[in-house]
């Protein structure tokens, strides 16, 4: 596999921004830190578009090395704005917000029209809390710097490019990110939901493999009831999952980053990839010591779900970043989403899958196949020697 390269697109690229577009939601990036945006160009390749109109979000980055400075003294003109938190001012139309959740070392200013919401990032990548130790560890680590630097890339871009577009959406009650990838296979869309490390991807990876089938995204999913749009973002496998998909793995074109976690990045081909669908069977994919399958009722699913939501970080953040704009626009969207994640759970069957790894990607894509054609309530009879269910096995919530 040679590793995927992508050249610009169109002239505005060349001059160093780059639009793209989510579920509909046009963006424009822009940075003055040429790796980030090379990056980004890796990273959003699925979503570059060359599409006329004007977008929806503008983003903006700024790179800085070093500790952040004295927030008022960089910005004097915060003292004229209301204080509505510590880290957070607000004045007509604008917000300013400094020590981001679990990540202080990003400043982010917003302004929002009604139409366009714009957002300015400063980033500080530093390597100690003092200028004087900063500057001594950069002299020692100075040859990791570059890879250092890198893994701040992905994060950076959720919060300048997939959080703003999903606040449009859910601005616009068109729909919600969920933590699931899914694969429309020909009766209907698969959704793997849960948290990070559990298989999902796998076998998000494992199904599109087939012929017959077509990826919507492996990390994010947006969903308006049992109705779901793709959020294209590069699969992240480890060298086991790259070698249980076994000849399936051919299709996955490499791009030149590496991922935490000992994870490569790959993008699927663009004629096997599918923007949306509806939703006929919610599969909630385990590594275990056994192999298994298990119903489980609405009520378990949303809460899996969830579950799933709080404990990865890229959704929590995002919670807390659509929360901050509700001080810019008011907006209530908790509501909204549990109303559209009842309505998912209450009309699509739930199952939890034990995934180990001496189930060979054809006897779990049978099996998956096999829940998706008998998609009921109540568990299945599992194709033999893969699983055995009983109403005993399920789990109580």
């Amino acid at each position: 596999m040679t590793a995927l390269v992508i050249g610009p697109l169109h002239p505005e690229a060349e001059t160093g921004a780059l639009q793209v577009e989510l579920a509909g939601v046009r963006a424009k990036v822009t940075s003055d830190f040429p790796p980030f945006m090379e990056y980004a160009r890796l990273h959003m390749a699925p979503l570059r578009t060359v599409a006329p109109g004007a977008p929806r979000i503008r983003a903006r980055l700024f790179w800085h090395e070093g500790p952040p400075p004295d927030r008022l003294e960089a910005h004097p003109d915060l003292r004229g704005w209301d204080r509505v938190d510590r880290d957070l001012y607000r004045r007509d139309g604008a917000l300013a917000w400094f020590r981001i959740d679990d990540f202080p070392d990003l400043h982010l200013r917003f302004t929002w029209t009604g139409q366009e919401l714009a957002v300015v990032g400063h980033y500080y990548h530093r390597l100690s809390k003092t200028g004087g130790r900063d500057w001594l560890r950069r002299v020692v680590y100075h040859r990791s710097l570059p890879n250092l630097r890198r893994r701040r890339f992905t994060t950076l871009l959720y919060y300048l490019v997939y959080y703003p577009c999903f606040w449009w959406l859910e601005h616009e009650r068109l729909c919600h990110p969920i933590h699931a990838g899914g694969v429309r296979l020909p009766n209907g869309v698969v959704a793997m939901a849960g948290p990070s490390g559990v298989g999902k991807s796998t076998l998000v990876a494992g199904l599109a493999c087939d012929p017959s089938a077509r990826l919507l995204s492996d990390t994010f999913l947006l969903h308006k009831g049992a109705t779901v749009r793709s959020v294209p973002e590069p699969l992240l496998l480890d060298q086991w999952s790259r070698g249980w998909l076994g000849g399936g793995a051919s299709a996955l074109q490499p791009i030149r980053h590496r991922y935490s976690l000992g994870r490569n990045g790959f993008h699927w081909p663009d004629d096997q990839l599918v923007a949306g669908g509806d939703v006929r069977l919610l599969v909630f994919p385990q590594r275990a010591t056994s192999h298994y399958v298990r119903p489980l009722s609405p009520n378990q699913a949303q809460g899996r779900i969830r579950a799933g939501d709080l404990i990865v970080n890229d959704v929590r953040r995002y919670w807390a970043f659509a929360s901050v704009l509700e001080v810019l626009d008011p907006n209530p969207l908790v509501q909204a989403r549990e109303q559209s994640l009842a309505e998912l759970v209450n009309t699509v069957p739930a199952f939890e899958v034990g995934l180990t790894a001496d189930v060979p990607r054809s006897e779990m894509v049978g099996l998956i196949d096999h829940l998706l054609a008998t998609a009921t309530l109540a568990a299945p009879q599992a194709p033999a020697g893969v699983v055995s269910a009983h109403v005993s096995d399920t789990h109580p919530m």
